[in-house]
């Protein structure tokens, strides 16, 4: 789609001090702490908020990004790396992680093909005791999008020339599945249907 090559990935990063609200989840949390040092990979890890938080709990991190990415954060990733962190621009090879991160990212892929094959890569780079832990947006949350966005395929492109569509749980569960996730596990209460931020545990094998 031509208006897909209006985007660019690197203007949806933003700064933040804290790891996203998904790593603090009881459910996250117990995950974490039942696999210390685990190898873990961060897509589209941006300021490297996540990917420093899991650091300094002692997992052994990885990031992959656009390569855009690093010259907005430059501090941040020479501390990420003098640390012992990883950073790669394509996939590392697969079956490698116990946990891929993947927070706003999804749906910040304006193509969707590339947005199925990207999906599917994480799959293959987690082990088959591997989960996906994921945050994207509900409709809720892109109501600005609607109103001040061009409509691109299935989402919007915002006048900050970033892309974002929503997903509801439905969608997401189905996405998922197609690139072979065999279990997704939704961190919400069972009647919302629709929340404005959807966080979830994707399984590689039931």
């Amino acid at each position: 789609m031509r208006c897909c090559q209006e985007v660019r990935p690197e203007n949806a990063a933003r700064s933040f001090r804290t790891p996203a609200p998904i790593l603090r989840k009881p459910q996250v949390r117990r995950l974490l702490s039942d696999r210390p040092g685990a190898r873990v990979l961060e897509v589209g890890a941006g300021c490297l908020r996540n990917a420093r938080f899991l650091l300094r709990r002692g997992f052994r991190v990885s990031v992959l990004e656009v390569p855009n990415i690093e010259t907005r954060f430059p501090r941040e990733y020479e501390k990420f790396r003098a640390a012992g962190g990883a950073v790669h621009f394509t996939f590392p090879p697969s079956s490698t992680f116990d946990f891929v991160v993947a927070t706003f990212v999804i749906e910040t892929v304006c193509n969707r093909s590339g947005r199925h094959v990207l999906v599917r890569q994480i799959f293959d780079s987690l082990a088959d005791h591997g989960c996906l832990i994921t945050s994207v947006r509900g409709p809720a949350d892109v109501v600005t999008a609607q109103a001040t966005g061009v409509r691109c395929g299935d989402g919007y492109v915002t006048p900050n020339h970033t892309f974002v569509r929503s997903f509801s749980r439905a969608q997401l569960r189905s996405f998922l599945a197609g690139a072979g996730f065999q279990r997704l596990d939704f961190l919400h209460a069972p009647a919302t249907v629709a929340p404005e931020l959807l966080h979830a545990i994707a399984w590689k094998q039931q």
